[in-house]
């Protein structure tokens, strides 16, 4: 199935952070790399105890795992990078969320497929269309028809660089 992950980071060398996270999932056996959006820099979310600027963007998969197994492997991916789950929206070494799974829905206290906040958070929407063009929300319809979110659009920041060839 293919899925779409939503990658964050605040603290430390971000963009750094996010190319060796895109790496480690796209080596996963049950993972295979199929795009990775532009970088982009954001603010904080408001609400949120986050000082820092994130560096945001999403890659998208296609995944031979349950949602349970791709949620457990992103959840040991941030808990290697330091993160911790203290602060709500807080500055976050990496922040993970499986955004969009192909063919699937999901409500249920550790996860929540479509990701709710896609639509209303323009540092995951518009790096989702990049990778995702033709996503839709649980009701079919697509994001990209979707009124622009309130907040402001976020700033390109670099992208991945591609793998070397062996």
């Amino acid at each position: 199935m293919k899925v779409a992950i939503g990658l964050g980071c605040s603290l430390g060398p971000r963009r750094r952070m996010l190319e060796l996270t895109v790496q480690k999932l796209g080596a996963h056996p049950g993972l295979r790399t199929l795009a990775v959006s532009r970088w982009y820099r954001t603010p904080p979310m408001r609400g949120g105890t986050a000082l820092g600027w994130f560096a945001n963007g999403v890659a998208l998969f296609d995944c031979a795992l349950s949602l349970d197994d791709l949620l457990a492997t992103t959840r040991a991916l941030e808990e290697a990078s330091g993160r911790r789950r203290s602060r709500h929206w807080g500055d976050r070494t990496l922040d993970l969320d499986v955004l969009l799974a192909a063919g699937a829905r999901r409500e249920d206290s550790s996860l929540t497929v479509p990701h709710p906040g896609i639509a209303q958070r323009s540092f995951v929407l518009y790096p989702l269309l990049e990778v995702w063009p033709d996503a839709v929300d649980e009701r079919g319809l697509r994001y990209a028809d979707f009124a622009e979110p309130d907040m402001p659009r976020p700033a390109p920041i670099g992208i991945m660089p591609r793998p070397k060839a062996r």
